[in-house]
């Protein structure tokens, strides 16, 4: 009863501060959407206070060369320099302003494009006036300024059409947000009112369906061990009970071939050599699913041991295969791990038979193993456990004919092969036995590989 006590004052004080954090949330959100329509209206008053600025600039430009034209007096001229500063810096600060908007982007860069014609149109007719050229070049010069300057007010009428709306559109998102806010704030208590009475009422039923669901996992943990032991008498049945008709099977057509040699045809001798080889592959597969069976059992005590030591083991047992393909290994140093040395053992033969079985014609394998210590931080991996944070990674890499490294996680499937029994022997289990030694050692087993380049797998081992 106490316990239920504690339990119920904690999703209470749980609740409230849910709600302080809530309401504390929404007062931040407010009063930085408050200040955000703030800004972009603030925002919106720069830019058209900067185009209105401009306007006057270029204004005061065409006057200024509108009486040195009259007059010829070049003190009209004296504005000139401040003007082209002036401008200069309005552009500037209306490209910062607006680099939000892109239509207003391509309208300043239309302005600032006419502006520099502009300019240099007004040097230049300043200078037809002072080299006292003809009247016709002059009057020239100012037609063709009054077009850029009808193209420079259109533009920039654009832009303060564009500014003035978006004005009036944030005033108004700004009043509406001012309307909604006390409207929100009474949905968010009501809502936190039916969150609390829900949270009352899930707690009730969480109790009860936890104890609904201890019973049906039990029940569920039964059917699963039963149908475990089952499966379990099944591969049991599959890896011995089927060796002796398997066995029977090879030796009968062992005996058909030597006493029935004479009467057979060469189809006849070449039919018995395939049942003979058919024979011998499935004595093979149900050796295979035998150790692997095992494997599962887990018989073998753990001993702390050098995977170098067994490494040795392997390459020495192998070592007549090696000569005829003439492969070069290299062995680096490997810490001692506690490992079941016999699974360790078998799953290094398979890894060494994949590298030297599928290397390419004509080349020297070359097999490289190595090791590193790693981090969980620095893998990618699925599958390792996230309490264990520091790996032993042993990698064996060779210069095989390699695979496409998207049909990585299929090699480690039972009798799944990336190539025919005709293009590389094998029975597609090496892998598979691999994945559940490391599964044993609480690590994983990851590949990679590419085409004709060669293939590397790396053996994930738990630091502590």
């Amino acid at each position: 009863m106490k316990r239920n006590f504690f339990l119920y004052l904690m999703v209470g004080f749980t609740t409230t501060l849910i709600v302080l954090v809530i309401i504390s949330l929404l007062s931040f959100q407010q009063m930085n959407t408050m200040i955000r329509y703030s800004n972009q209206v603030e925002h919106t008053y720069q830019v058209m206070g900067n185009l209105k600025s401009l306007s006057d600039v270029i204004t005061e430009a065409e006057t200024s060369i509108r009486g040195y034209v009259i007059t010829k007096d070049s003190t009209y001229l004296v504005p000139m320099d401040k003007i082209k500063v002036e401008y200069t810096g309005l552009i500037k600060d209306l490209e910062k302003l607006i680099v939000d908007n892109p239509r207003q982007e391509n309208r300043l860069a239309m302005i600032r494009s006419t502006l520099q014609l502009r300019i240099q149109l007004l040097e230049s007719l300043e200078q037809s006036v002072g080299a006292d050229s003809s009247q016709q070049a002059v009057l020239q010069r100012i037609a063709k300024g009054r077009d850029l300057m009808t193209s420079f007010k259109e533009n920039l009428a654009l832009m303060e059409k564009e500014e003035q709306e978006l004005l009036t559109s944030r005033f108004e998102q700004k009043e509406r947000f001012q309307r909604l806010t006390p409207r929100t704030f009474r949905i968010v208590t009501a809502v936190v009112g039916l969150v609390f009475l829900a949270s009352f009422v899930f707690l009730v039923k969480a109790m009860l369906d936890r104890f609904r669901f201890q019973q049906e996992l039990q029940e569920q943990l039964l059917s699963l061990k039963q149908s475990n032991d089952e499966l379990t008498q099944l591969a049991f049945a599959a890896s011995h009970d089927l060796q002796e008709p398997v066995r029977k099977i090879r030796t009968f057509a062992d005996r058909l071939k030597i006493r029935q040699k004479e009467r057979l045809d060469e189809e006849g001798q070449m039919i018995l050599l395939r049942i003979d080889a058919a024979g011998k592959k499935l004595q093979g597969m149900l050796e295979d699913i035998s150790t692997y069976m095992n494997l599962l059992e887990l018989r073998e005590k753990a001993v702390h041991i050098s995977p170098q030591k067994l490494w040795e083991e392997v390459i020495a047992a192998e070592r007549d295969r090696i000569q005829e393909l003439n492969a070069s290994i290299t062995l680096g140093a490997l810490p001692e791990l506690e490992l079941y040395p016999n699974q360790v053992r078998t799953m290094f033969k398979a890894l060494l038979d994949n590298a030297l079985g599928y290397h390419k014609e004509g080349v020297p394998p070359v097999i490289s193993i190595s090791h590193r210590e790693v981090d969980i931080k620095e893998l990618t991996i699925q599958g390792l456990p996230t309490l264990q944070k520091h790996y032993h990674a042993i990698t064996i890499e060779d210069n095989g004919i390699g695979f496409e490294n998207e049909y990585k996680g299929k090699v480690f499937q039972l009798f799944r092969r990336l190539h025919t029994q005709e293009q590389r022997s094998g029975k597609g289990i090496g892998l598979a036995i691999c994945q559940r030694v490391m599964a044993n050692h609480n690590g994983v087993i990851d590949a990679f590989a590419e085409v004709n380049k060669g293939a590397a797998f790396t053996m994930y081992f738990p630091k502590d």
